[in-house]
């Protein structure tokens, strides 16, 4: 389900539609991070174990998390996509992200990308964000392909893949790196 929110100016000749994200699976809800998801969400982001084979690493700090979930949100107001919060439903905890986004920020590939909190690895929470997000993409926003990337010894990442309906398309380099693709088409 996405919810898109009509917000009138107080002239009422102008308006401005805002997509608010929300999409819920059995277990999670994906929706819009907002900044008082930052220490919780610092968990995942900083977090080496998670985030050591990301460009960029780690997040150093809540602060430097806090200017990710901004820029998130910026994202999402400028391309109608970003990486959304995984907020899991029964403790209502942020136990990580997944969305879409233009692979090196470029417009020729989307990209999923999903990052999960130790804590809640081997459960199929990955799987169930990915395969929500897929749909999404595929449908709602009318993209043809969604592609995903990880290290050729990613094995976990690449289950992921394959669970959430993707195929192994080959190898290619992104982020200056020899990585494995997989894609989802409509």
């Amino acid at each position: 389900m996405v919810w898109i929110l009509m917000v009138y100016h107080k002239d009422h000749m102008s308006r401005c539609e805002c997509i608010i994200m929300r999409l819920e699976t059995a277990r999670l809800m994906i929706r819009d991070f907002v900044e008082e998801d930052a220490i919780d969400y610092h968990r995942t982001l900083g977090d080496p174990e998670v985030m050591g084979r990301i460009p960029g690493g780690p997040s150093p700090s809540v602060k430097f998390t806090l200017e990710k979930i901004r820029k998130y949100n910026a994202y999402m107001e400028k391309e109608g996509m970003t990486l959304w919060a995984l907020e899991h439903k029964e403790n209502g905890e942020i136990i990580g992200n997944c969305g879409l986004f233009h692979v090196e920020m470029k417009l020729e590939d989307v990209e999923v990308s999903y990052d999960i909190r130790p804590k809640y690895w081997n459960q199929g929470y990955a799987t169930e964000a990915a395969t929500a997000v897929l749909e999404y993409g595929l449908t709602s926003l009318g993209l043809d392909r969604i592609i995903a990337i990880t290290f050729p010894d990613h094995k976990a990442s690449m289950r992921v893949m394959e669970k959430a309906g993707m195929v192994y398309v080959g190898t290619g380099v992104y982020y200056e790196m020899e990585m494995v693709v997989y894609e989802k088409v409509r």
